[in-house]
């Protein structure tokens, strides 16, 4: 590949982060709507059924969801609206919804020379956003949900710049030069992606460790240790965990080991499965 054309693409992607021009299809209304209810002071259980109502695609993800073996364990069929939101909850609500959104963003241009590769970057969110809620399910302070958001929108940065590279097609075929910016660009893009669709500080920082990781062993674990372990553990050697279990700061924050990694395979293998099969 022509250097000029790498060197023409990288200089639009730093153009536009430093003019703030960074961004994707505004999210649905039903998820805006959602997120701003939960993010007030007066959210109810009647405001979110009223929102969700609108959306027959979303009502029929929430009674699959609700009633799949993750979240029916006493197989008891929720046949209500309101029986599912209430079994699963606001926040889970919110997170389904913002996953079918996003599987929509991935899957917008099917027949694009970027289809597989925004493919690949959805199969990896879904894993990052089980694997951050399983991890997360283990300590009480962390939002679980949340984490499962951080994880969700961790490389939403990749699907902007693989968008952005349709008009550069020699550099879109250089798998080598394409992987190399989207490692490198996604976190600052991905940041300002999530910033520009309003949600918490606390998540757009998580898309960045490199930036936002406290380097104390001491301090309480947050959403960005919980991203660096969800990464580690799903790409990690098995072999060798053990040893990061005890080096790395984030999993030693989070108290991570051989026993409690086996607990969040298993919940996050339960968890993938259950969001594969709501959301296909």
């Amino acid at each position: 590949m022509d250097q000029s054309e790498h060197f023409r693409f990288v200089s639009l992607l730093a153009l536009e982060l430093e003019n703030g021009d960074i961004h994707l299809p505004s999210l649905p209304d039903v998820v805006l709507k959602i997120r701003k209810m939960l993010a007030s002071d007066d959210c109810d259980f009647e405001k979110i059924s009223q929102a969700v109502s609108v959306d027959p695609v979303l009502v029929s993800r929430l009674f699959v969801f609700a009633n799949s073996a993750y979240y029916n364990r006493a197989n008891i069929k929720a046949d209500t609206l309101d029986a599912a939101i209430g079994r699963l909850g606001f926040e889970v609500v919110r997170n389904t919804a913002m996953s079918f959104a996003m599987k929509q963003l991935y899957s917008s241009d099917k027949n694009s020379d970027a289809a597989k590769y925004q493919r690949a970057v959805w199969a990896r969110g879904m894993k990052l956003s089980c694997m951050a809620y399983a991890i997360s399910k283990k300590r009480s302070e962390l939002n679980h949900e949340t984490a499962y958001l951080c994880g969700l929108m961790h490389e939403v940065g990749k699907l902007y710049i693989l968008t952005k590279a349709e008009d550069f097609p020699e550099f879109l075929g250089d798998r080598t030069s394409l992987d190399a910016v989207m490692e490198e660009w996604n976190p600052q893009i991905s940041k300002s992606v999530i910033e520009s669709w309003g949600f918490p500080d606390e998540v757009a920082e998580s898309t960045d460790p490199a930036t936002y990781l406290v380097h104390d062993a001491e301090a309480s674990p947050d959403l960005v240790d919980v991203i660096v372990t969800a990464k580690l553990l799903l790409d990690g050697n098995e072999e060798k965990l053990e040893t990061v279990f005890a080096e790395d700061e984030s999993c030693v924050k989070l108290g991570m080991n051989k026993e409690i990694a086996a607990e969040v395979m298993r919940t996050y293998r339960d968890k993938l499965k259950s969001m594969q099969q709501s959301l296909s």
